[in-house]
């Protein structure tokens, strides 16, 4: 139960990082605010890898 409750926190905080680049800036995405999105990326997909082979090692 605990890795499902996880999994939906990080679909929830993937699908707000995303809003990021959602809307252009005059057609295009600024290349700062695409930098900031791969960096937040990495670290919750890295945050997500490390809860989830966590969970299925100890649980």
């Amino acid at each position: 139960m605990f890795e499902l409750f996880y999994d939906l926190v990080f679909v929830y905080a993937i699908s707000k990082i995303t809003a990021m680049v959602h809307h252009p800036v005059n057609g295009g995405i600024p290349l700062v605010t695409l930098l900031q999105f791969l960096f937040v990326v990495i670290v919750v997909l890295q945050i997500w890898l490390f809860q989830a082979l966590y969970f299925n090692r100890y649980s």
